[in-house]
């Protein structure tokens, strides 16, 4: 018994220790937290010429300063969501859509407690240059980049920069899956469904591109049920997300969205979500009609068709117990009427006996 109670102090004061570490742990990790930057520039730059343009980097933590080191890498994607795969080894090669040869921004820069600095950058396009997207990210980092070259714990935060050169461009997206869609798949084809319990908030579609251009589609999708009411939806991509280059993306549009505005760090901003569109129980045909392409070249149209079931639990059971009442029903009917025809043929051979 002594014994057991020297464990269970050990125990309880390996807890403690451990309870009383996890603060410290959980600040050093959220040093990112202190950083806000621009997450995304788009800029359109003819061969030969160039943009000049400024960062703001803002310093949330109102007691330290804040010493960042900044560098260009190249991304791609790392699944059919929006979640870039920076290159953040040195030794990586570079990608045919990088724009690291034509991007400058500064090595460092310290920004002061509480406050902001604005640092310059450049891209600059060489004459002859071909047509397309390019791309590459600046990434921010308070701490210094591991051996792999890979950013220590205190990373920042990302910049996403992309570049248009207009001219003669390849387009070309692809419908793959249309359908009722969970987010919670984060952009994985499992998540269509085509018998859904629950009432549907989302339809989804996946887009493969296989042109040398980035593009953002528009337009919208229908639903229609057995009765023919129709359901319009017109922010097929609200947040005007990119189909990068050889990606294969998936959508995600709300059948009913909702705004509201929240408070966000002493200011208030608009934020949008996906409510109970309140849909009746049946089956649905989606019919989807978007388009996409650059600035000078013909703009591309990509329609296509899907369907669902959206059969509640409730729903299910009214309709069997339905259906088991109309069978009985029926049963009986069938029944009554073959004993009166039985009846009858009974009674008209007795006649003819008689």
């Amino acid at each position: 018994m002594k014994r057991f109670k020297g464990i269970a102090l050990v125990a309880i004061a390996l807890l403690m220790g451990v309870v009383y570490l996890l603060p410290a742990a959980s600040a050093n990790a959220q040093s990112s937290a202190a950083l806000s930057i621009t997450p995304k520039k788009n800029y359109l730059i003819e061969p030969g010429k160039s943009v000049d343009d400024t960062l703001l980097i803002r310093n949330l933590d109102t007691t330290s300063a804040l010493d960042l080191t900044m560098r260009v890498v190249d991304f791609t994607f790392t699944d059919n969501g929006g979640t870039p795969k920076l290159f953040l080894d040195p030794d990586a090669a570079q990608t045919t859509w990088s724009l690291k040869p034509y991007m400058t921004v500064p090595e460092t820069v310290s920004v002061p407690a509480g406050g902001t600095k604005t640092v310059k950058m450049k891209v600059a396009i060489p004459a002859g240059h071909g047509a397309g997207s390019y791309y590459s990210a600046i990434v921010y980092s308070s701490g210094a980049p591991s051996g792999g070259g890979n950013v220590g714990l205190s990373a920042s935060g990302v910049t996403l920069v992309f570049t248009q050169i207009p001219g003669e461009v390849t387009e070309n997206l692809n419908l793959k899956k249309l359908g009722v869609y969970d987010p919670a798949a984060q952009g994985k084809i499992e998540g269509y469904k085509f018998i859904v319990d629950k009432q549907p908030t989302t339809i989804g579609y996946t887009l493969q591109n296989t042109g040398n251009v980035t593009e953002s589609p528009v337009g919208s999708i229908t639903l229609k049920d057995l009765f023919g009411r129709e359901t319009k939806i017109t922010e097929v991509n609200p947040s005007g997300s990119l189909a990068l280059i050889g990606q294969t993306r998936t959508y995600n549009s709300c059948i009913k969205l909702a705004s509201q505005e929240v408070d966000f760090s002493g200011s208030k901003t608009t934020a949008s979500s996906c409510v109970n569109p309140g849909l009746w129980p049946g089956y649905y045909k989606i019919s989807l009609d978007v388009f996409y392409g650059q600035n000078g070249n013909l703009t591309k149209e990509i329609t296509g068709v899907g369907s669902f079931w959206y059969l509640p639990l409730w729903f299910v059971i009214v309709f069997l117990v339905l259906l088991a009442i109309i069978v009985i029903v029926v049963w009986r009917l069938y029944v009554g009427i073959r004993r009166k025809l039985s009846g009858g043929q009974a009674r008209r051979a007795l006649r003819r006996r008689r």
